[in-house]
């Protein structure tokens, strides 16, 4: 099966042996899929409801891995982020599969890409990223943005487990945090906001240094209810993965890998810019037309001029 091969890989790939695996679930639905999982597991592991063991859990103590079965805006997703804080201080690496759903299991849903040989592939493009010294992204249906990232870091997403960050799978991604002060122009989404609306119509968000200036009245409520921190520009981040470019999931965790797309945050900047707080919304641009100066390469896919 797909979904193991590559979930093997992830855990597989940052450096540290796999000697035992805490598969942790949130609720009922979530359960099930870690039952569903575990089932399938080769290596030593054990099921734990996250919602009610202690972080201090001896048995807890024992993984060196832990894959969880989360949704963010679920009830009791803070006791959750406590198991999760607690096995990334002692060294554990964690593999998340935020909103995963049955058909997830299947095949058909991982597509052609290869996470064995994605990180030099996605190396090279972030050598590429790391030449820009503006973007201008414009789109059929109205987005036209201009911006910097230039001397900012670019994270790699490939799905391998690492210290210092969660992994996802399935992952495909590169990402930063453009420098606020050029950030300026208008965005208008027509793919998912975290964690799975998908506007209908594309909804507007205008921004001027960063900073949230305008927009439709129902995205602006959407941001507005996670708080003041979320008014501030906090990632950039391109879709690498093939298998998510033409149909949406309604999954923000997938549909931003996508071959092609972009998408921006509010609100989180992930310790690459000046926003530091809980508050996070991704939102997609499925149809992006990225300009850079200097113009660079980037793959198949990508709409460039």
């Amino acid at each position: 099966m797909k979904v193991l091969e590559n979930l093997e890989v992830s855990l597989a790939g940052g450096g540290v042996p796999v000697t035992a695996i805490a598969v942790c679930y949130q609720n009922a639905h979530t359960q099930a899929l870690a039952k569903k999982l575990a089932a399938l597991l080769p290596q030593k592991h054990f099921l734990v409801d996250a919602t009610k063991v202690a972080p201090t859990d001896a048995k807890l103590q024992t993984a060196s891995h832990a894959i969880e079965f989360y949704n963010p805006y679920g009830e009791h997703y803070d006791k959750c982020r406590l198991v999760r804080a607690a096995m990334f201080a002692r060294g554990c690496r964690i593999v998340d599969l935020y909103d995963w759903q049955e058909n997830y299991f299947e095949d058909a849903f991982w597509g052609p890409f290869d996470y064995q040989s994605c990180t030099q592939f996605l190396e090279g493009v972030k050598q590429e990223l790391l030449k820009v010294k503006e973007f201008h992204i414009t789109s059929p249906q109205g987005t036209d943005i201009k911006f910097s990232t230039y001397g900012k870091d670019w994270i790699v997403a490939n799905g391998l487990t690492r210290s210092d960050e969660l992994s996802q799978m399935p992952d495909g991604e590169i990402y930063t945090c453009p420098i606020e002060s050029t950030f300026t122009g208008t965005l208008v989404v027509d793919g998912t906001v975290t964690r799975s609306w998908v506007p209908e119509p594309p909804e507007k968000v205008m921004f001027r240094e960063g900073r949230i200036v305008g927009g439709t009245p129902k995205i602006l409520d959407y941001i507005g209810k996670l708080g003041p921190d979320a008014q501030m520009i906090g990632e950039f981040a391109l879709g690498f993965n093939p298998a998510y470019n033409k149909t949406l999931h309604h999954n923000m965790s997938v549909d931003e890998k996508g071959l092609g797309t972009v998408h921006f945050a509010v609100g989180d900047s992930y310790n690459l810019g000046k926003n530091h707080c809980q508050a996070h919304c991704d939102m997609l641009i499925r149809h992006p037309v990225i300009h850079t100066e200097p113009a660079i390469k980037l793959p198949a896919g990508f709409t460039v001029k």
